[in-house]
């Protein structure tokens, strides 16, 4: 199983989108996949058309639910875990847990019959986050065509070589993702040469389409609102490209200090 953050400590540069997206993508390949919301704004729900739910994350964290009996279909082999406002108080208990940072490794043990999980992150510091990167194998930054975004990016890896240090182990940046790229503006092509030279693999960009922001609206993944759009095409390819990505042995993928392997 192939456990993926998508994480960027920036708002509004496609976390969800890519989250929601890609799983609905390998879903569509055959694999089965849950998605994981940590972020208390709870957009996953919102963004597959699922506006009510009686157990969330917040449950899990406080024992009140296993994360099994909080998890509620989706799609044909897409399963979510939900996030709610009540992460919020949940998130400041934890504060006070013993291994706060390894919360989600014991909490989410029962739920290993996935391909894939993939974990949508708030874009902030937190103990969700550090729980988030301790737990996943694999990290993907989507990055917009901005400058402050890419200030994001290069900020997170400081971050996260960070946490390495800290707690002897995290997960590992695999591949930075271009978001809202549009090949008319300079800046575009100016991000997206800096994003290279950061370290791990940058892929092939998500380009500008309006459907894509349409989409969450009518609770639908780009693959159901507009499978002939931009943004279909760009997602199946990034689909292709994960799904091709051997998996991980154990947290040894590429590193911010180069001392890992880089993926190819």
């Amino acid at each position: 199983m192939r456990k993926i953050a998508i994480l960027g400590f920036k708002g509004g540069i496609g976390k969800t989108t890519t989250c929601v997206n890609l799983g609905a993508a390998l879903a569509l390949r055959g694999h089965r996949v849950l998605l994981i919301d940590t972020d208390t704004q709870a957009n996953l729900a919102v963004s597959l058309g699922i506006p009510e739910y009686k157990k969330s994350l917040a449950d899990v964290l406080a024992r009140k639910a296993t994360a099994a009996e909080c998890i509620i279909p989706a799609r044909k082999n897409v399963d979510l875990l939900p996030s709610s406002l009540d992460l919020f108080k949940v998130q400041q208990r934890m504060v006070l847990e013993m291994a706060r940072e390894e919360l989600f490794q014991r909490l989410f043990m029962d739920v290993d019959d996935y391909d894939y999980q993939i974990l949508d992150c708030a874009p902030s510091l937190s103990l969700l986050t550090i729980n988030t990167i301790v737990y996943a194998d694999e990290v993907f930054v989507p990055v917009s065509m901005e400058m402050l975004a890419m200030a994001g990016a290069q900020q997170f890896m400081s971050y996260l070589q960070n946490i390495s240090r800290t707690l002897g182990g995290a997960a590992s940046i695999r591949l930075i993702i271009p978001t809202m790229y549009d090949p008319r503006r300079r800046v575009s092509e100016q991000v997206v040469k800096l994003l290279k030279e950061l370290g791990p693999r940058v892929t092939r960009p998500i380009r500008v389409d309006t459907l894509l922001s349409e989409a969450p609206g009518r609770g639908n993944t780009i693959f159901e609102y507009a499978p002939r759009s931009r943004g279909a095409l760009d997602y199946a390819h990034l689909t292709e490209t994960v799904a091709k990505m051997p998996p991980l042995n154990g947290k040894n993928g590429h590193s911010v200090n180069g001392k890992q392997k880089k993926d190819k």
